[in-house]
């Protein structure tokens, strides 16, 4: 795990240990979404038949977000792919061979409290528009780089 976290090159002043990644769908975005503001780096282990899965999963909660795939580490054929999570998705879209260590970086802060207020008011103004409220959340996250889950929670 520590040789996960150094070797990610990723900002390790706090961190948390996850871990094996949750194996469904919903409970992983559950914890992704609950990991989305925390301001430190979050270490988790995963299957090599479950990563493409997992960081699709990821890449739909946390987009944006700084990761590596840390793959036998410490062995001969030693890997690390650093890039956001979502690059990291298409990368791995097959299963690796070999034991993952995933390696998430800090959710970085929000540019400016002005930039969350149009935020906020652009996804009040897309669902009063009709839109539903979780794609608004997530367009406008996209955009802005204010949190998916932020945006939405503050739309209830």
């Amino acid at each position: 795990m520590e040789t996960a976290l150094v070797a990610s090159g990723l900002a390790s002043d706090r961190y948390q240990f996850v871990g094996y990644l949750p194996r469904r769908a919903g409970e992983l975005r559950v914890l992704a979404e609950s990991l989305a503001s925390w301001g430190g780096t979050v270490v988790a282990f995963e299957s090599p038949r479950r990563l493409p899965a997992s960081l699709r999963v990821l890449a739909g909660v946390l987009a944006g977000r700084p990761a590596a795939v840390c793959r036998e580490l410490t062995k001969r054929f030693e890997e690390v792919v650093r890039g956001p999570v979502e690059e990291l998705a298409e990368r791995f879209a097959e299963p690796p061979r070999g034991e993952i260590t995933l390696v998430l970086g800090p959710a970085e802060a929000s540019s400016s409290g002005e930039t969350d207020d149009v935020a906020r008011a652009a996804v009040t103004d897309l669902v009063a528009a009709g839109a539903p409220r979780r794609a608004a959340a997530e367009v406008v996250s996209r955009l802005t780089g204010t949190p998916r889950n932020v945006l939405y929670r503050d739309s209830l």
